[in-house]
């Protein structure tokens, strides 16, 4: 083994792909991996990223992501890549996936989870599938650790959320996750548990929310779709104070980002007179 060792620094290869050899090489087609990757995969592990992940609106890790080369999931750039594991997300295109199988590559489908207990699973899955169980294992703790040091709020207040369209979120959003963890009641939930529905201006301030809760931050329609967000009404009925944000590059999917998107809720509510 010394000689071994020897020998390959002799190649002007380090210990640390020694150590990383024998683990598949990756090309991550899954925006809500890539974090997972940068956190617990081996660095030499990292064949590309999604384009996306270099995009700040769409990654809150767009700057970490910035060290490691992106691809456009062509069939081409694959087999250029030529990786070990390929990931997709659950609703890819069935048959780019039976073409990307056929080629030889091992295909790994991941969901957007939308709460962060699904999320978790999905972390463990994922560190198995490329040999970094313990480091996987290790990131959970961490990221355990900084959602049970988030001190909640000692009252429970009512946020409804809106998003442009008049759409609010309901139970199974990763919205409702989120205000859940916080401490807060979603507003947007019903009888029926939609994960989103469409809700009228009247019910919107009938429902008189101690906060309304935006992924929007423009002060004037951009479009037909905002102008649900910056009519006038709701503006009077909930002002300045009574709005919260998110950005949306924390509610891509649950996980990696929960904890911030948390910690900046009730940090918002913890500052609300």
């Amino acid at each position: 083994m010394r000689f071994l060792l020897s020998f390959l620094v002799w190649l002007g290869l380090s210990p640390a792909a020694f150590a990383a050899a024998g683990l598949p090489r990756i090309v991550s087609l899954n925006l809500c991996a890539d974090p997972y990757l940068l956190a617990f995969a081996d660095k030499t592990q990292i064949a590309a990223l999604t384009h996306l992940s270099h995009d700040p609106d769409m990654s809150a890790y767009a700057e970490a992501a910035q060290a490691f080369p992106v691809s456009d999931g062509q069939i081409e750039s694959l087999i250029d890549l030529q990786p070990d594991i390929v990931i997709v997300s659950s609703w890819s295109d069935p048959m780019r996936n039976a073409l990307i199988e056929r080629l030889g590559f091992q295909l790994l489908a991941l969901d957007a989870a939308q709460n962060f207990t699904a999320a978790r699973e999905e972390i463990m899955r994922l560190g198995v599938a490329i040999g970094r169980s313990e480091a996987a294992r290790a990131y959970l703790a961490k990221l355990d650790s900084a959602m049970a040091a988030i001190e909640k709020p000692a009252n429970r207040p009512r946020i409804l959320p809106l998003q442009r369209r008049n759409v609010t979120a309901g139970a199974g959003h990763i919205m409702d996750d989120i205000i859940s963890r916080a401490g807060g009641i979603n507003l947007g939930r019903n009888d029926k548990a939609d994960a989103m529905r469409r809700i009228s201006i009247e019910n919107a301030l009938a429902a008189r929310a101690d906060f309304i809760l935006l992924n929007e931050s423009n002060a004037a329609a951009d479009s037909r779709g905002m102008e649900f967000l910056t009519h006038p009404a709701l503006a009077l009925h909930y002002t300045d104070a009574q709005r919260l944000f998110i950005d949306n590059n924390l509610l891509v999917c649950a996980g990696a980002s929960t904890p911030r998107a948390v910690e900046a809720l009730v940090e918002q509510l913890t500052q609300a007179p």
